[in-house]
């Protein structure tokens, strides 16, 4: 079972790894190897981590993981900035991610081997894994399978102009919040163990068509991606709720 207070810094760096922090950002992030977005960033780090560990003593680790987060940041965007130099189209994402995720939870492991843990507000176990998964299923799940596209070079199909023109009439960000809901509700029937009425939401689903062929493949794919990580997320946190 993951100690609470590294499943709290998981959480803390969804927010500001995914919620918190602007696309713009990002983007800015990518065109110099260090940017004033790079201190807002870290920042944002810093006082998610700080606030989220509950801790009042936690402030020296929140600061550690702060630092190596802006080091990992800093490099990926050499990397990537190097790469476009060299016309090469790498992606960093999970690496980067990764690394992430292991130096919170190596920091926050050594914090929990030195010193005692005084929680200012002691949250339920429970509570806190439901809270992960929902923080997980929503932007942070949208930018996963975004970058699972882009490695597998799946693009949105335009066959012709008539398509063009009624892609740029459709509702902007719809397709996310599509998405995100229908893991909350794939999420939330499994917590209840209602794996029946996910099916049904599934195969409502599929009854989407369209003249495309390659239309219809990429609404396939988007959709048992986003069901099968809500699923997998779901059935995990049951689990632990048993």
């Amino acid at each position: 079972m993951i100690p609470k207070l590294i499943l709290l810094q998981i959480i803390a760096h969804l927010l500001a790894d995914y919620i918190f922090q602007p696309h713009r950002w990002s983007n800015l992030k990518r065109q110099k190897i260090v940017s004033v977005q790079h201190i807002y960033h870290v920042v944002v780090v810093f006082f998610c981590s700080y606030i989220l560990s509950f801790d009042f003593y936690f402030w020296g680790a929140a600061l550690i993981i702060s630092i190596l987060h802006f080091a990992t940041d800093v490099l990926k965007s050499y990397l990537q900035i190097t790469a476009e130099r060299k016309n090469k189209d790498y992606n960093y994402f999970f690496y980067d991610q990764a690394l992430h995720l292991i130096i919170l939870a190596t920091i926050s492991g050594l914090y929990l081997h030195l010193y005692s843990v005084n929680c200012i507000l002691d949250i339920p176990y429970k509570t806190v894994f439901i809270a992960f998964g929902f923080i997980l299923l929503s932007k942070p799940t949208n930018i996963f399978m975004k970058n699972i596209f882009i490695i597998f070079k799946i693009e949105i199909p335009i066959d012709d102009k008539r398509d063009e023109n009624e892609s740029e009439k459709s509702l902007p960000n719809a397709g996310k919040l599509i998405g995100i809901m229908e893991r909350y509700l794939a999420f939330s029937l499994i917590l209840v163990s209602q794996y029946a009425a996910v099916g049904l939401i599934i195969a409502a689903k599929s009854i989407l068509r369209y003249k495309s062929s390659y239309k219809n493949e990429y609404i396939l794919v988007g959709t048992l991606l986003s069901f099968g990580i809500a699923t997998l997320i779901g059935i995990y946190v049951a689990s632990i709720l048993l």
